[in-house]
């Protein structure tokens, strides 16, 4: 079922959400949440692959992993041409309700419902590592077109001097399994993007900034993860409310300022 983007078989535009089911990892259960509170991506991010692409107004766009879409939404405003697919149905409800004219499929990274060739960017935010690497890259190669760009990141918080962080990660570390601070160093795309003869080796950018958000916005956003909604509902409530006790003793009313880093990475196809 490989369509042009943004058409159906019949040539028509998609203006609801389709649907290609998988068996990959979906937020719906935490949809509220991580439309809530989820942050957007820095500006920084997006002059990266203006400068990449030669601009991004017109170019077609596959956002993966889209979830309530923030991506894009972002992309949409420099003017790009967005088709969005992810895995969750409520996650995509949540996307369209903010942008109802959005392209969105319910579908996997390994099985993307467009034909080959028709983008000029792939691009995850905050979602390859849910990705089966291999099947992923192996779509990615044949979505894209020749001289197009694959494109991954990840918003990381990057307070590791401040004494209130070391304690956040550390009581995260003990009560969630899935968790590890280490994980922001991981390479995503070490083992099959840059390893594919498909592409040209793969760049690495960083884009440090700072998030202002209110306590309650970051335990919000807290609860839309992964390792905390695995710890079930009274277990989430228990790390939820020391989290918040925790942060109480370390900030005044007010938001907190959180040195972010958004990590980047690019590889344009061959």
């Amino acid at each position: 079922m490989c369509h042009g983007p943004g058409e159906t078989g019949q040539g028509k535009r998609i203006s609801r959400v389709e649907w290609h089911d998988g068996n990959v990892q979906s937020f719906d259960s935490a949809a509220d949440q991580y439309d809530a509170a989820r942050p957007s991506y820095p500006g920084g991010i997006y002059d990266i692959l203006e400068a990449l692409l030669g601009g991004l107004a017109t170019k077609v766009v596959g956002d993966g992993g889209a979830g309530t879409g923030v991506v894009s939404r972002q992309l949409l405003e420099e003017g790009a041409v967005v088709i969005a697919f992810d895995p969750g149905r409520e996650m995509l409800r949540r996307a369209l309700a903010r942008t109802p004219d959005l392209p969105a499929l319910v579908a996997e990274a390994g099985a993307i419902p467009l034909r080959s060739s028709a983008l000029d960017l792939l691009c995850f935010g905050q979602s390859w590592h849910w990705v089966d690497q291999k099947l992923g890259a192996a779509e990615a190669v044949r979505v894209l077109r020749s001289g197009g760009w694959w494109a991954a990141w990840w918003n990381h918080p990057w307070a590791d001097s401040e004494t209130w962080f070391d304690e956040f990660c550390a009581l995260l570390e003990a009560r969630c399994p899935g968790y590890s601070r280490h994980s922001r160093d991981v390479d995503w795309c070490s083992t099959t993007i840059a390893a594919s003869e498909e592409f040209l080796p793969p760049q690495r950018h960083i884009v440090a900034w700072e998030r202002q958000v209110t306590i309650e916005d970051w335990l919000i956003d807290l609860s839309s993860h992964s390792y905390v909604i695995a710890l079930g509902e009274q277990g989430a409530g228990r790390l939820i409310a020391d989290v918040k006790s925790l942060l109480h003793e370390h900030f005044e009313i007010g938001p907190m300022t959180v040195p972010y880093e958004t990590r980047l990475w690019t590889a344009q196809r061959a």
